[in-house]
């Protein structure tokens, strides 16, 4: 028994059909509508392991003062000091990090309202079309818009 193929490509031969596809934000989508984002995933990589970098050398740096104390306490309040300033810069980093997830999943989600929003649009045409409300479009893939060819042009003059 042969399988057949639709027009669109979605069949059993090409594995690409609905059910097998990857989900962007919950809809399903072709893998050509898909965009990695690999640069955003690595800088946020990046941000965190700089983050946790900088925090162990904070303590670290706490740590051999606490082991190897000066006499008198000298350099209790810039050791202090200094160690809340490279914990709040490494929160600052791991926060950059944070943003960079959230451009991700931003841009996934505006990605995926954009390719339904065409969905709808062209469902809403079909059906405007088979109820009568819209003139059929001789080329679907044609806007109102755009200029007329040659031929088009040689076809309503003659």
């Amino acid at each position: 028994m042969e399988r057949a193929a639709t027009l669109d490509g979605e069949s059993d031969w090409t594995g690409r059909r609905p059910g097998k596809r990857p989900m962007l934000a919950g809809i399903e989508v072709r893998e050509e509508d898909l965009e990695p984002q690999k640069g955003l995933h690595v800088v946020s990589i990046l941000f965190r392991v700089s983050s946790v970098v900088i925090l162990v050398l904070a303590l670290g740096q706490f740590a051999a003062w606490w082991l190897d104390r000066p006499p008198g306490g000298a350099g209790v309040g810039l050791l202090v000091g200094d160690t809340i300033r490279l914990m709040v810069f490494a929160g600052l980093l791991w926060a950059a990090g944070d943003l960079a997830n959230l451009m991700i999943k931003t841009h996934y989600d505006t990605r995926a309202t954009r390719i339904l929003l065409t969905r709808q649009t062209y469902m809403m045409r079909l059906m405007g079309e088979a109820s009568g409300a819209l003139p059929s479009a001789s080329d679907p893939h044609r806007r109102s818009t755009d200029v007329p060819l040659a031929e088009d042009r040689a076809d309503a003059q003659g």
